[in-house]
């Protein structure tokens, strides 16, 4: 192993665990798989500092303003990633990376499985253009009712009934707050995949409660 190989895993064992760990594994990535991966654990990351913080965040709250606050925790953590960008459209989250690493994640409130859905067409149909190094995107569902894992079980089904091509798979990590999807893009026809996330922004305490 070489010295800069050696600084390297020290580096990476001394982050382990945190954001920064993802992002070094996203810069020395060798694969477009491993990029996928260290970037997904970093949108984790983010999201999670999000839900942390829902109870300074309204019930009313407007999407890109939660969205924005996703793409500063990513920013913050090195990526080239932009809100609102134009690609297809007004996507809501892109990140990109070297060769031609591109990944597009649209953002909904969760008001009704429709509206989801029309997330999730958006990405697919839309933004994405499915190609090489550009075959993965991401749903943000911010949920503000109870019991998030329910919702998410109930537009698991949603999602295939209203679109038949679509598989489904469980988190590798075993993450239950999260499951992905597989389909054939319109436009490359190649297998375009899409990671599907709750973020559970209910909050209710009961300690004031009479």
């Amino acid at each position: 192993m070489s010295t800069h190989e050696e600084s390297l895993a020290f580096l990476r064992a001394r982050a382990a665990g945190t954001p920064l760990e993802a992002r070094i594994d996203f810069v020395f990535a060798q694969s477009h798989e491993a990029r996928v991966d260290a970037l997904q654990r970093s949108v984790d990351f983010a999201c999670n500092w999000l839900v942390e913080h829902r109870n300074k965040i309204q019930k009313d709250e407007n999407e890109d303003l939660l969205t924005i606050q996703i793409c500063g925790q990513l920013h913050s953590s090195g990526f080239q990633v932009e809100h609102d960008a134009a690609i297809g459209g007004h996507c809501d989250v892109v990140v990109r990376g070297d060769y031609g690493f591109l990944w597009l994640a649209e953002a909904k409130k969760h008001s009704g499985y429709s509206w989801l859905d029309k997330g999730f067409k958006q990405l697919s149909t839309r933004y994405s253009t499915g190609n090489p190094g550009q075959d993965h995107g991401e749903v943000f569902i911010y949920c503000f009712v109870q019991d998030a894992k329910s919702m998410l079980e109930k537009w698991k089904c949603e999602l295939v009934n209203r679109n038949p091509d679509v598989t489904i798979s469980e988190d590798k990590g075993g993450n239950p707050l999260v499951f992905h999807s597989t389909h054939k893009h319109e436009s490359s026809g190649l297998d375009f995949c899409v990671r599907h996330k709750v973020l559970s922004l209910y909050w209710n305490p009961k300690d004031k409660q009479p």
